[in-house]
């Protein structure tokens, strides 16, 4: 987040904070995108696009538990969420296929 000066960070809106966030996504620096959108998510709960982009972050890092929360999250306060609906379920997809491979993988292995 070198983009904002110390002065500036009190004056900063849960917008100003989202858009930093999603900078930092583009630029494919993850860990300052997941400072400034949760700073957004803190500052305004309520919004479920900014749920929705920390849960793209949280999977682009390897962390899909808590993607499924921030996507999940982002459609408790904005239900009609069409991006947040289908990272959800794509996710959950994945990881079904996931689960569903290794189980296959043990029975296979355990019935040498």
């Amino acid at each position: 987040m070198a983009d904002v000066s110390e002065n500036n960070l009190g004056r900063l809106t849960a917008q100003d904070y989202h858009r930093m966030g999603v900078r930092a996504l583009e630029a494919q620096r993850l860990e300052d995108a997941v400072i400034a959108l949760r700073h957004a998510v803190e500052l305004n709960p309520h919004m479920g696009r900014t749920w929705n982009d920390l849960g793209v972050v949280m999977e682009a890092l390897g962390n899909p538990r808590e993607a499924i929360r921030c996507y999940r999250q982002a459609l408790a306060v904005q239900p009609e969420n069409q991006d947040a609906q289908g990272n959800l379920s794509m996710l959950m997809l994945q990881m079904n296929m996931a689960h569903t491979l290794r189980r296959h993988a043990m029975s296979a292995g355990a019935s040498y």
